[in-house]
C-alpha cells in the first residue's frame, strides 16, 4: 500500500497516458483542404522595412525606437502618413524586430536614447512614405 499523497510508477504512467492521448497538436500544411478556384487574398504590399499597406488600405508603421515618452509612436508614423496623404484612421503603428536595417542612422546599433530618434529618424521615415505612394501611384 502506498502512502497518502503519493502516486506509484504504474497509477503515473497510465495517468500520463491518458492525459498525452488527449494532446491536440494541429499544423497548417499549405494548399490543403482548399477549394479549387478559391481566391487568394491579396497580399500585403511591402515597400520597405519600415512600412506595410494591407489589402484593406491599412497601413503599418514599423518603429525602430522605444516609446520613451518623447512620442516618437506618433511623430514618425505622423511622417509617414502625411507622405503618404494617407488617412490617419487607417495608420497602426508596431516596433521593429532587431535587425540591422533598423540601426540609428547616427550611432549605428539599434538603441533609443538622448532624445535623438525624432531629428535623427525623420528624413529616413519621410522617404519611405514617398517612395511608398510614388511605388503605388505607378502602379
Amino acid at each position: 500500500m502506498s502512502k497518502p499523497g503519493s502516486v506509484n510508477r504504474r497509477d503515473f504512467l497510465k495517468t500520463g497516458a491518458v492525459a498525452g492521448g488527449s494532446l491536440v497538436i494541429s499544423f497548417y500544411v499549405p494548399g490543403f483542404g482548399r477549394s479549387l478556384g478559391a481566391a487568394e487574398p491579396s497580399p500585403t504590399f511591402t515597400p520597405n522595412a519600415f512600412l506595410r499597406i494591407a489589402p484593406d488600405e491599412s497601413v503599418t508603421v514599423v518603429i525602430n525606437h522605444s516609446e520613451m515618452g518623447q512620442g516618437v509612436t506618433t511623430s514618425l508614423a505622423m511622417l509617414v502618413a502625411d507622405e503618404m496623404d494617407a488617412d490617419w484612421n487607417r495608420v497602426r503603428v508596431e516596433f521593429s524586430t532587431v535587425d540591422a536595417v533598423y540601426n540609428h542612422t547616427v550611432f549605428g546599433v539599434m538603441l533609443t536614447g538622448g532624445s535623438t530618434t525624432t531629428t535623427s529618424e525623420w528624413e529616413r521615415f519621410r522617404k519611405a512614405g514617398a517612395t511608398a505612394r510614388a511605388m503605388l501611384v505607378a502602379t
